[in-house]
């Protein structure tokens, strides 16, 4: 069975600032994630480490972007 873990809410936030929108859209073009997904992390579900590892790849491909 996968590791899971629950995302700080303070990380939660940071990753909702870089979303244009939350849509279906912007959540997959952004961090490649559904929105089942986002909704784990908002509501401080918990979800797989691989997953999360792939979230944090793309947001700080977007901080590296927006430098």
């Amino acid at each position: 069975m996968a590791e899971t873990l629950t995302v700080p809410r303070d990380l939660v936030q940071r990753l909702r600032a870089r979303l244009p929108a939350v849509t279906r859209e912007h959540l997959f073009d952004c961090y490649a994630i559904s929105e089942t997904t986002w909704t784990k992390l908002r509501d401080g579900r918990p979800i797989k480490r691989s997953t999360l590892e792939r979230i944090l790849q793309r947001y700080e491909r977007l901080l590296a972007h927006a430098a």
